[in-house]
């Protein structure tokens, strides 16, 4: 039994002393990784502290939705029991969601919203491109399935650019394949005829030899070549590709509001991930 009139030994001071050390240290706040939780009374200092969710902390707990954030609090809240995570969603405004993309980094806003072709109460894709562009030509299969799976409040649509008489001849090659009821048969051999077989089709003799292939006659491609309809979806593409402001190719467009002409693209997967979400934050509108 420990005396208090006797002298302790010096091994049992040392021993006493760093016991209190250790039970100094154990009451001391968490870890700046989160990995300490506070003992038990510590939940109520801080309640009385926190403030009231106002609009300016909502504001400030935007930015934890971008990518480089999102992993940090998934992280922290993990290490303190979701601490960190609620305090968060309690200065979020209700129903407001933490998008990932940011406009300006993965998506621009069109400086003035266009006029869909979809039906109402449709949400419109378009595809900016060009027959003759490599990138095109490898994100058409990406697309394609992509487009399978759109739900049904979502249609897409293609608009070949207008920037040149190269550029100009291909579009008119592509809405004589529409014209024709031939563009779900006609597109990816298109594609495949000019990056495969490196024949561009840049002559309408050309572009009418290849039609033959597909079953249409000389005189039915010469009447659609050069058709009201076709000229009409042509003055239409020209104007789309300036009020879209379509610098590069591939490029989507989703419900004439955004684009992914953005710094913060670097794949085509990329850009498909970005129409997504877009979709989804005009859904919500």
């Amino acid at each position: 039994m420990l005396n208090a009139n006797r002298p302790v030994p010096s091994r049992f001071r040392h021993a006493f002393l760093a016991l209190v050390v250790g039970l100094l240290a154990a009451c001391g706040s968490p870890s700046s990784n989160g990995s300490s939780a506070p003992s038990a009374p510590a939940p109520a200092p801080a309640a009385e502290s926190a403030p009231p969710a106002t609009a300016p902390a909502a504001e400030e707990a935007k930015p934890a939705a971008t990518p480089a954030t999102a992993g940090v609090q998934e992280s922290a809240a993990s290490d303190t029991g979701g601490e960190q995570l609620k305090l968060a969603s309690a200065a979020t405004p209700a129903g407001e969601p933490n998008w990932r993309f940011k406009e300006g980094t993965d998506f621009k806003v069109l400086t003035t919203a266009q006029g869909t072709t979809g039906a109402p109460g449709k949400i419109e894709v378009t595809e900016a491109f060009w027959y003759g562009c490599p990138h095109c030509y490898q994100f058409d299969p990406l697309l394609q399935d992509w487009v399978k799976k759109l739900p049904a409040d979502v249609s897409f649509v293609r608009l070949p650019v207008m920037w040149n008489p190269t550029h100009q001849i291909h579009a008119r090659l592509y809405y004589t394949a529409v014209a024709l009821g031939k563009i779900e048969e006609m597109h990816s051999a298109i594609f495949r005829e000019m990056h495969v077989e490196k024949h561009m089709l840049t002559t309408e003799d050309e572009i009418q030899a290849f039609f033959a292939r597909f079953g249409v006659s000389a005189d039915d491609f010469r009447k659609t070549f050069r058709s009201f309809a076709v000229e009409s979806q042509l003055k239409r593409a020209k104007e789309l590709t300036a009020r879209y402001d379509v610098r590069s190719v591939p490029l989507l467009i989703v419900d004439g509001k955004y684009s992914t002409d953005a710094p913060g693209i670097k794949s085509l997967e990329d850009m498909l991930a970005v129409a997504n979400e877009l979709v989804e934050r005009e859904r919500r509108r």
